[in-house]
């Protein structure tokens, strides 16, 4: 990593860049704890991201992830605080193995022919990797808005294969924000497994 680079990125982000970093930090946290109020933090976190992903790093798989992440955002709130029962939080679950096999299968067999459109007609780099992670993202999501305890072994590999994606981009701060979040995934990996235990 060129240092200078990170350095310069760190004084050069502009509010909008702060805003997404730091509330992005936020949702992360706060889902390990299972607050509603995560899906706030995420929403206004894509936004920003979305914004750097479109105009600045031309990763355009990981713009519309995070369009689909607002939208999202809205969905996990509701389900969140309308999936409480009897006053406590909506319950943690866990989805037969076959299950997750099958969701990996789609998203790598399905990533071939998205991300050649995407070079095609988006002059997209790094488009199978940026797919994939969408894909895979996309479902990650969709665990987590259910409360299904394996979204966070997703979000370990996502987020890991991220650090590279942004680190091959120049995009060093969002590269070092995917490493705190792989340590906040695999905490809330072991918060939820513990809450699961417990009950």
């Amino acid at each position: 990593m060129d240092f200078s680079v990170l350095s310069e990125q760190i004084r050069g982000q502009d509010v909008i860049e702060w805003i997404g970093l730091l509330t992005g930090i936020a949702y992360v946290i706060l889902a390990t704890y299972e607050r509603p109020s995560c899906w706030i933090f995420g929403i206004i976190s894509s936004v920003a991201i979305a914004w750097k992903s479109f105009g600045d790093y031309i990763l355009i798989a990981d713009g519309f992830l995070q369009v689909f992440y607002i939208a999202m955002g809205f969905l996990g709130l509701w389900n969140w605080i309308s999936g409480r029962e009897g006053g406590r939080e909506k319950p943690i679950i866990s989805l037969p193995v076959v299950q997750h096999v099958v969701a990996i299968a789609l998203c790598l067999i399905i990533s071939f022919p998205i991300s050649k459109l995407l070079v095609e007609f988006a002059a997209a780099r790094y488009s199978y990797l940026d797919t994939m992670i969408t894909l895979g993202s996309i479902w990650a999501t969709v665990l987590l808005i259910r409360k299904e305890v394996n979204n966070w072994l997703y979000w370990i590999v996502l987020d890991f294969m991220l650090i590279f994606l942004y680190y091959i981009s120049q995009a060093y701060l969002f590269s070092v924000l995917m490493i705190i979040y792989t340590g906040i995934a695999y905490w809330g990996y072991r918060q939820w497994r513990g809450q699961m235990s417990a009950s």
